[in-house]
């Protein structure tokens, strides 16, 4: 799960509002393979228990890429299910995030969908491996500290 702070929650949250807008979806979620939801548009149009949504989502996706392997393909790219009156479309990136679209399929469409994802998907991309980058930065244990230097005994007195 990414720990973001608010700059790259506040980033994050401008491309999915600007792509939620130009695609004419409802709303567009950014989730974990896990099932975590990490970030998502502003949609006053959409109301969902979002932690059931980005679970059950992880799971279909998850289900998804083992009927793909079964069949021979390697890896799995995207996918569609669409209701009566929604579609939703779900892409992965990088192997590890689930960009979900959620659109009423009276205001727009598969094509407009998939065609505003690619403009936005490089600035996705580098925002997330950005803030991987940081992570993995602050959680690497500095070459200057010297555990067998570390009196435990008196670390916390």
């Amino acid at each position: 799960m990414l720990n973001l702070k608010p700059e790259e929650d506040k980033a994050l949250r401008e491309i999915l509002n600007n792509l939620a807008q130009e695609s004419r979806s409802k709303m567009v979620l950014l989730i974990d393979k896990s099932g975590q939801l990490i970030s998502r548009s502003e949609s006053p149009a959409f109301s969902s228990d979002d932690v059931t949504f980005a679970s059950l989502t992880a799971g279909n996706v998850a289900a998804s890429e083992a009927l793909s392997k079964l069949l021979g393909d390697k890896d799995l790219n995207h996918m569609f299910t669409e209701t009566e009156e929604e579609g939703i479309y779900m892409i992965l990136i990088d192997g590890k995030f689930i960009l979900v679209s959620i659109f009423d399929k009276r205001v727009s469409n598969l094509g407009i969908v998939r065609v505003k994802i690619k403009k936005f998907y490089s600035k996705l991309v580098d925002t997330l491996r950005s803030i991987e980058e940081r992570i993995k930065k602050e959680s690497a244990v500095s070459a200057d500290i010297n555990p067998e230097d570390i009196d435990l005994d008196t670390l916390f007195e």
